[in-house]
């Protein structure tokens, strides 16, 4: 069929015009999202000596990301190139602020991380927009949203480990002050490309305010998982954070939040390369019963280097969920809503994330992380019997995954 290409490799994703000298930089800044979680933690709780505080600040972040659907409603109507640097200069300068300003008022602290949140760049959803936009006419899309899935989950890796290491080499604030840094160089060096300034001509325009993609029953069911699982996952970071700073290592902790990400990578990739027959819900159940069981024997161990291990063996299952969340949000909307779409599952997750933070927080404070991790664990083996018990048209009719063609995650 002219003007269609092969489903083809990595290789051939990343020789579409344009495409890798947009990636590498995008990818930058998006590791600033992998630096901020563990680095603001550690900055908040430094200056106000509360983890309740500390947890509510992450918690802050996350819930601004209601504005997130907002802003890649922007980058859709009016570019990449005019909106998103604007956007990163304003986070990245309420971030520095958080990191360098000698306060101890835990409010302002918050405030701060939360307006930081409020101009957070949508670079994951943009970054999806161009791979739709490069690989439009060919059979590449699916290969470049696996790309883009795995890329993303070694940031998830390694962003708590460079966090983890400035914060024992340095200082929580010095953390933070890179992620600030990785944001507003990578994102100016992602709109830097032509491709930024052609994303937005190829969606289609409406009301501003109109609900858009959110009208799809599907994409909603999809959302509420994704709440869920994200505050399972967000308990656990903090926990982990808790037990490493009770055991008077709390640089540790990056290296047992990478090990989180370690499992999502060999996830991802092994997922990606089966055939799955079953129904999604079916997928859906198992993947947040592995996640279930990962958190609950987290909740046994005591020795760092066994709860990296375990919750390893749970972070398994977390690129596979947005795997099949996101490709299955461009199934379910039409192509001018689809980066929005996207921008709706990052939503979720942040909103769930903010809950999971300031809950695990209070729970740190008043009692043992162990059981913040037997709480989380218990929530998802619920969702998992939930799921694994719904039926209906969640996907398309034939919506599948084979070898890496029918399948994508990523933030």
């Amino acid at each position: 069929m002219p003007g269609t290409t092969r489903a083809g490799s990595y290789r051939d994703v990343l020789l579409l015009p344009h495409a890798l000298r947009t990636f590498v930089p995008a990818l930058f800044g998006r590791l600033a999202y992998g630096l901020l979680p563990l680095s603001a933690l550690f900055t908040v709780h430094q200056s106000t000596d509360s983890f309740a505080v500390a947890g509510t600040a992450v918690a802050a972040f996350g819930l601004a990301s209601l504005s997130m659907p907002l802003k890649a409603r922007l980058v859709d109507r009016y570019s990449q190139r005019r909106v998103l640097p604007p956007l990163a200069v304003l986070c990245a300068s309420g971030l520095a602020l958080v990191a360098f300003a000698s306060t101890t008022n835990a409010v302002l602290l918050v405030t701060l991380v939360g307006v930081a949140g409020l101009f957070a760049p949508p670079l994951g959803p943009s970054m999806r927009a161009t791979w739709r936009l490069v690989t439009d006419h060919t059979e590449l899309k699916q290969r470049a949203y696996a790309l883009d899935a795995i890329c993303e989950e070694s940031l998830y890796l390694a962003g708590p480990l460079i966090a983890g290491l400035l914060i024992s080499f340095w200082s929580a604030p010095v953390a933070l002050g890179c992620a600030a840094v990785l944001m507003v160089g990578g994102t100016f060096g992602m709109v830097a490309t032509p491709l930024a300034r052609h994303v937005a001509e190829q969606q289609a325009g409406g009301r501003f305010l109109d609900p858009g993609p959110l009208r799809a029953a599907g994409l909603r069911r999809i959302l509420l998982v994704i709440f869920f699982v994200a505050g399972g996952v967000s308990v656990a970071y903090v926990c982990v954070a808790g037990v490493a700073e009770g055991q008077g290592r709390a640089g540790a902790a990056g290296f047992v939040e990478a090990a989180i990400g370690l499992g999502s990578v060999v996830g991802g990739l092994t997922w990606a390369r089966r055939t799955h027959t079953r129904s999604h819900w079916h997928h859906l159940a198992g993947l947040i019963g592995l996640l279930a069981v990962g958190l609950l024997a987290a909740s046994l161990a005591t020795n760092l280097i066994v709860l990296g291990a375990v919750m390893a063996v749970g972070g398994l299952a977390v690129a596979p969920l947005f795997v099949v969340s996101y490709l299955a949000a461009d199934e379910l909307t039409p192509a001018h809503q689809r980066t929005e779409a996207s921008t709706w599952i990052n939503t979720a997750n942040n909103l769930g994330s903010s809950a999971g933070a300031s809950l695990a927080g209070l729970a740190i404070d008043q009692t043992a992380p162990s059981h913040g991790f037997l709480a989380a664990g218990v929530l998802l083996a619920v969702l998992a019997l939930v799921s694994s018990r719904l039926r209906g048209p969640w996907l398309p009719s034939g919506f599948g995954v084979r070898g890496g063609r029918r399948l994508r995650r990523a933030g």
